[in-house]
Order: structure tokens, then sequence, then C-alpha cells
């Protein structure tokens, strides 16, 4: 097995058995790194081979003093990267879910344009204050940090079942609350 500095030198010359070379040698290490973060198989595996691109377009000019510490911070940093946009999309999906629960809840354009969006937030936050302590965590954790319903069960410890009857009745009184308002469209 080589040495870093000869897996640096053939960097340098652009051969391209650096690369094999970088895999042979910290490969598995790098797919720890990169598990660790993700936990998925294949997202790691994708991880690590981007990282040995990387390396490759990096080294020239850089010439890393620990080839092994250079590369798992690359490693590291293509995972975490990986981890956002794959936290992103799942919300972007809880957020799709969340918002058609609430769509036929919470006023239309016609009628939220009456109202600031502060005078809003204060009525959901009031409204808030009238249910029961379990109820509000529940909703605050769906419709606030948009956490699936299966999260919310096992982090709060609650069953699934009475999350959704939560979330149900809950939103039956937020309909009710906002109509006593004069926040519900006349269709809802």
């Amino acid at each position: 097995m080589l040495d870093d500095e000869e897996i640096i030198a053939q960097y340098f010359s652009r051969d391209e058995a650096a690369i094999s070379a970088t895999s042979e040698k910290y490969g598995g290490q790098c797919y720890g790194v990169s598990y660790n973060i993700l936990r998925v198989r294949e997202d790691a595996e994708e991880c690590v081979s981007d990282s040995y691109l990387r390396v490759w377009n990096s080294v020239p000019p850089n010439r890393p003093q620990s080839l092994k510490c250079y590369l798992l911070k690359i490693v590291r940093n293509i995972s975490l990267n990986r981890l956002k946009f794959l936290k992103r999309k799942r919300r972007s999906r809880e957020l799709e879910v969340s918002f058609s629960e609430l769509a036929n809840i919470l006023p239309d354009s016609s009628l939220s344009s009456k109202y600031e969006l502060s005078d809003l937030a204060e009525l959901l936050n009031a409204f808030l204050e009238t249910l029961e302590r379990d109820a509000q965590v529940i909703m605050v954790a769906r419709y606030w940090h948009l956490m699936p319903i299966s999260d919310i069960s096992s982090r709060y410890g609650f069953s699934q079942s009475k999350v959704k009857t939560s979330l149900t009745r809950s939103r039956e009184k937020l309909r009710k609350y906002l109509s006593e308002r004069g926040l519900m469209n006349e269709y809802t």
C-alpha cells in the first residue's frame, strides 16, 4: 500500500491510480464517516465517490499535509450538504401535507387580505393557548416544525392514533375559533 506522499505525487502527476490508491487506503474510513451522517448506504457510497472527484479536482493545486484529514473533511462536508438537501426535500413534502390539512380551515386570500399577517399570527397564538398542553405540543410539532405523525408519536411518547385524533379535534376547534371571529370563508 502506498504512503500518503506517494498518493499525493500521483495526484500531482494526474495519474488516475491515485484515486484507486486513495480508495484502497481510506475508503472504509470515508464510508464510515459518511454513513454515520446519512444512515443510508447508497447515499454514503455516492458521497464517498464524490469526495474522490473533489480530491482529484483540488490536488493540485492544494498539497494537503495529511491526505487522510483532507479527504475525511471533504467526505464530511459533502455528506452534511447531502443531509441538508435530503432534509429540505423531506421538509417540502411535509409542508405540502401540513398545508393541505389546513387548507379548508385557514382564511383564503380574499378574507386574509383584510387582516395583517401579524393579526392572524396573534389569533393563532391565542387559539393555541385554548388547547390542552398535549394538543398544543402536537399542533406546533405538526404545523410549525412540520414533523410527520410518526415522528411526533415517537418523540413525545404518544400513540399515532392519539396524534391523529388530537390533530383532527384541534383543526375542528380552530375552524370554529376562526369562524367565531369572522375569518372563515362562507364556503367552508
